[in-house]
């Protein structure tokens, strides 16, 4: 009963087939996804003689050639590749996965030992977690945490302590991984877990870890390091193409899922798949979708997803959520998982899905993320990057190292009880600036693993990350430092390989992030909009959940700062507020015991012709807004109706400081933040008769000065070209906790004190 109900639990990731096996005090269920070797490939797979079974969730991509060189002493009786498993414990026991490249989570029985081995792929692209018992006479395990918590004995509680450790304070430290769970441990990459069917110990093994850099005396051109990536990654994508069923690809119009798009197409049409909306118009990403997809002659799905009119309910974020299972979620996860249910829906026999995940995390992608920088990268930058780095990893000593002043004002206004957080592991020493890196993103790298596999298990696909090819990491690892700043600085190891793949603009283009940029307000908006939702249905479950588990939300200020972040508004501010609210829900999910019921709601994307869409009003003004050039200096310029400039006079929770100005419209639906004292004094001067150049002049100030802040408020609509004159007003206010967001500024306009 245990068992099968555990298996339906996540029958999602296996609609295909069930198996249950049960021997003495050891149960295994398995639900198939089935992809290679579709009638002849069930598992749990045996040897001939019953000694062994194994359960192999993935796929072993180099399993032809390991199968010709174990049948000189095996027998196989099926062509699936989880069947060289076995056989590969039998030869080399706990080296088993020395020769397999793949992706997998590994459960496999030794009758003739009494033994239960546990193990997961090197990078961790597959998912595995475990509940031991104290008295260790119960260990279960399973690849998502829904199947787990099906058990009578598994805990339901959610985490707090670790939960908010790893948000506020990041900790890489892989030998501690939590799941965000009381109890439930997540087995860490290229491990296995060694357990003793006779007396319940165990102990882990580390199978796997990055080569030693090549010395320097031995170093060899970076060229050579350029031809050798470009072949491993051929053979990568080459691999992951291995299937019995229909394969896409997810093409944001980057440089990785570019190059993934690419060669795949080397071995025939394949579909691709870009999200069209405001967002991934204005980051430019849907548009270079297209054009790579053109340029390649593979079919090009633009799915409209608009959020400003996307209708989501609370409960359609709690479906997204528990297949989620993790509380660092937000706009991309409901894309990528809309984008994999439209997939599914347009090609029901669709079962693998290729992504660029994986390449910024080794390539050197997030070198501005790192240094917070916005110019382009020069080569000295990745002295600058390793000094950050070391800075960074220092600071995690202290108990509240890497704590913002966002995340102290909910701590010090009474938001959260400072109780929930402990000090972060140690650091492990690193001096070489592309280990630091390494190290610094492998928790994102983790966490990015984590919601792909889940976003797209839920609609019954597989992901596969080219990128983490084992091969690959240990060329980048084994790369001499004289050549880092070379060939990782804005990811120029890919670009350069790659370089006559791709048309020249795109393998140039520059590092976006899916749907940040111009409007990623859009997206931010959206999510606010579903918390909001119901009365704010979600934050009361959120408050709910903490109150029963222990959280340390307080319910009047918490519901306060939700308030006051409508106002506001800002991009940070939404996302830290959709953090806590994922935590508090997550905890109450789990102990009620929450399942989710299908058919609750349509599809919120649709395949649109792009051009079509280009005609369309909507389409127009996304298509201007994404493509803004600088506005003359002969344009007059004022405030949209119903925009106002409102000055703080003094701030509540989660709203800037005492002074701090900003800019809203009356329905509350969008405001911006106004960090730039130049931009403010800009602002202050906006009064729908004078030319940006006569302001300009007026308050002895360039252009280039307020013009990044100037084009954003273009886009957005808050500042319009006009002729005109249409009154704006600058309001000083007292902030205060509205029932509204509205309601904030009909309480200023009462206050006004002087117009422009």
């Amino acid at each position: 009963m245990i068992l099968g109900a555990m298996g339906d639990a996540i029958r999602h990731r296996g609609p295909d087939d069930t198996q249950v096996m049960l021997w003495q005090n050891v149960g295994f269920v398995f639900k198939r996804l089935s992809i290679v070797d579709i009638e002849g490939g069930r598992q749990p797979i045996e040897t001939a003689d019953g000694r062994i079974s194994a359960m192999v969730n993935g796929e072993i991509y180099n399993h032809r050639e390991i199968r010709a060189e174990l049948s000189e002493r095996h027998t196989f009786h099926t062509q699936s590749d989880s069947e060289v498993i076995p056989y590969l414990y039998l030869e080399r026991d706990v080296g088993m996965f020395e020769p397999a490249n793949g992706m997998f989570a590994v459960a496999l029985l030794d009758r003739e030992r009494r033994r239960l081995l546990l193990g997961r792929d090197r990078v961790g692209v597959k998912p595995l977690f475990y509940y031991a018992s104290d008295d260790r006479k119960l260990l279960v395990f399973a690849s998502e945490l829904k199947a787990l918590f099906v058990h009578p004995a598994v805990p339901r509680a959610f985490d707090w302590q670790s939960a908010f450790r790893d948000w506020l304070v990041p900790d890489t430290d892989p030998r501690e991984l939590p799941s965000g769970f009381c109890g439930i441990r997540k087995l860490p990459a290229a491990t296995i877990l060694d357990v003793s069917l006779t007396d319940g110990g165990s102990r882990l093994a580390t199978y796997w870890r990055l080569p030693a850099r090549e010395p320097a005396a031995l170093a060899r051109p970076a060229s050579f390091f350029v031809e050798r990536y470009r072949e491993l990654l051929e053979s990568s994508v080459r691999l992951r193409l291995m299937s019995d069923v229909p394969y896409g690809v997810f093409l944001s119009g980057g440089i990785d899922s570019a190059v993934v798009t690419a060669l795949a197409a080397r071995a025939g049409p394949v579909p691709t798949f870009t999200v069209l909306s405001r967002s991934t118009i204005g980051s430019g990403d849907a548009e270079a979708g297209r054009e790579v997809a053109i340029s390649l002659g593979l079919p090009n799905h633009q799915v409209l997803f608009d959020e400003a009119n996307i209708g989501l309910t609370p409960d359609d974020w709690r479906r997204i959520l528990w297949a989620c299972e993790m509380f660092p979620v937000g706009p991309e996860q409901l894309f990528k998982f809309h984008l994999h249910e439209f997939a599914k829906q347009r090609y029901p026999t669709l079962k693998v899905i290729l992504l660029g995940q994986g390449s910024d995390e080794f390539n050197g992608g997030y070198i501005s993320n790192s240094l917070g920088a916005q110019s382009a990268w020069a080569p000295d930058d990745w002295s600058k990057l390793g000094e950050r780095l070391q800075a960074i990893a220092t600071m995690r000593s202290a108990r509240l190292a890497g704590l913002t002043d966002t995340d102290s004002d909910l701590m010090l206004s009474g938001v959260l009880d400072q109780s929930c957080l402990r000090g972060p592991a140690e650091p492990e020493n690193a001096h070489v600036t592309w280990d630091l890196y390494a190290g610094h993103w492998r928790q994102n790298l983790d966490a990015h693993l984590w919601h792909e596999d889940r976003t797209a298990a839920a609609h019954g696909i597989e992901s596969r990350v080219p990128f983490l090819d084992y091969r690959i990491l240990e060329l980048l690892a084994a790369i001499p430092a004289e050549h880092h700043a070379e060939l990782f600085v804005d990811k120029a190891i890919l670009r350069r390989a790659a370089a006559d793949l791709l048309p020249a603009n795109i393998a140039k283009r520059r590092k976006g992030n899916f749907f940040y940029g111009k409007q990623q307000h859009q997206a931010f908006n959206m999510m606010y909009s579903i918390l909001a939702a119901n009365h704010g249905e979600l934050i009361e479950q959120a408050i709910a959940g903490s109150l029963r588990t222990g959280g340390p939300l307080s319910p009047d200020r918490f519901r306060a700062y939700f308030r006051n972040v409508g106002v506001y508004r800002s991009v940070r501010q939404i996302s830290r507020l959709l953090q806590l609210v994922n935590m508090g829900v997550l905890a109450d999910l789990a102990a009620s015991h929450w399942t989710y019921r299908t058919g609750s709601s349509a599809l919120p994307m649709r395949e649109v012709a792009f051009d079509d869409w280009a005609r369309s009003p909507g389409g127009r003004r996304a298509l201007r807004q994404s493509a803004w050039a600088e506005p003359p200096d002969d344009m007059v310029v004022g405030f949209s109706p119903g925009t106002s400039l409102v000055e703080v006079k003094s701030a509540g929770i989660g709203v800037p400081a005492p002074g701090s100005t900003f800019l809203v419209r009356e329905d509350g639906l969008l405001t911006s933040a106004i960090e730039s004292r130049t931009w403010s004094q800009f602002l202050a001067h906006v009064d729908g008769k004078r030319t940006i150049a006569g302001i300009l002049a007026h308050l002895g100030l360039t252009k280039k000065q307020i013009l990044e802040p100037l084009g954003a408020a273009l886009d957005d609509g808050v500042l319009v070209e006009i002729e005109d004159l249409w009154q704006g007003t600058v309001i000083n206010y007292s902030f205060c906790v509205p029932t509204h967001p509205a309601a904030v500024v009909d309480q200023a306009k009462d206050t006004v004190q002087h117009s422009l």
